[in-house]
């Protein structure tokens, strides 16, 4: 060969040659220990990977807040059933799973022992707002983002969820935003627009009065929101009142007169009134026992 090395001979003086740097640097000890220790470590590993053929789920306890969603939602969400290999899923991977299928989870933790038995401890955020869209009921925040829904409307009313009337929604997606529907463009086959498209930002008038509605202390005796037009904002509190609105501008003060109107005292004894802020400057309150407060709800 001319005294040329072939490849695998260069390979191996090069490991060789490497060896020998790393046992001059740290020692011959010390490359010995951590050849030990790796070599346990791959031994668990492969251990893990054995056992997980064997170890089986044999019971899933929930804890934590099981009202609004009960113990067989959240498992359901969390993709594991018993009989299921222990260790198949991660208990990172099951909370994610939980998370994305039940956006109101705010606190997830699993857990998991020898004995098969894996715990889920949950916790859920509040529902502040929901609607109705088709045959459906959406749990939402303020931000108009779809936190969950239901064919009823009493998962979400019994936790002093607000219910809100809102202009005409695309198909809402779990995790996401309402869309509305004139804010996506729509054409004709001749490619003619089918009605007027509006800008997003028409509709900040919704998450304006959601959020201050929310931080006002008026939201606990809410009981609806009609947000289908802009100038027309009205709102059904403590079962008796229709406080109108009008637009959104000066909430701040609107709400302000509201709590002196109501702290005033003069409406207590009505069945039925209406409070009128739609002008701050000319507010008003008046009783009105035809009022039917049902009409504010689909």
């Amino acid at each position: 060969m001319d005294g040329k090395k072939r490849p695998e001979e260069k390979v191996r003086e090069g490991l060789e040659s490497a060896r020998d740097a790393v046992i001059g640097r740290i020692g011959e000890k010390r490359v010995k220990k951590i050849i030990r220790v790796i070599s346990v470590l791959l031994a668990l590993a492969a251990l893990l990977v054995v056992a997980s053929f064997f170890f089986k789920i044999g019971s899933i306890e929930v804890t934590g807040d099981v009202t609004m969603f009960n113990e067989g939602e959240v498992i359901r969400a969390a993709r594991i059933y018993e009989g299921n290999r222990l260790f198949a899923k991660s208990s990172r991977r099951i909370e994610r799973n939980i998370r994305a299928a039940l956006p109101l989870a705010e606190s997830v933790k699993v857990r998991k022992s020898l004995s098969g038995k894996v715990s889920i401890d949950i916790e859920f955020a509040d529902v502040y707002y929901y609607t109705k869209v088709g045959d459906l009921y959406y749990a939402l925040d303020e931000e108009l983002r779809v936190l969950d829904f239901d064919e009823s409307r009493n998962k979400y009313s019994a936790y002093n969820a607000v219910y809100v009337r809102l202009p005409e929604l695309r198909e809402p997606k779990k995790g996401e935003a309402l869309v509305f529907y004139d804010t996506v463009e729509e054409t004709d086959a001749e490619g003619e627009t089918l009605y007027e498209v509006k800008k997003t930002s028409y509709y900040d008038f919704v998450v304006e009065f959601l959020a201050t509605l929310k931080e006002s202390g008026y939201h606990t005796e809410s009981r609806a929101i009609d947000l289908r037009e802009k100038f027309e904002i009205e709102l059904v509190y403590a079962d008796k009142f229709v406080i109108k609105f009008g637009n959104s501008r000066d909430l701040d003060v609107k709400f302000r007169i509201l709590s002196e109107i109501i702290r005033e005292g003069s409406m207590d004894y009505v069945n039925k009134g209406v409070i009128d802020l739609s002008d701050p400057s000319k507010a008003f309150a008046r009783a009105d026992e035809s009022l039917d407060l049902t009409n504010y709800f689909d």
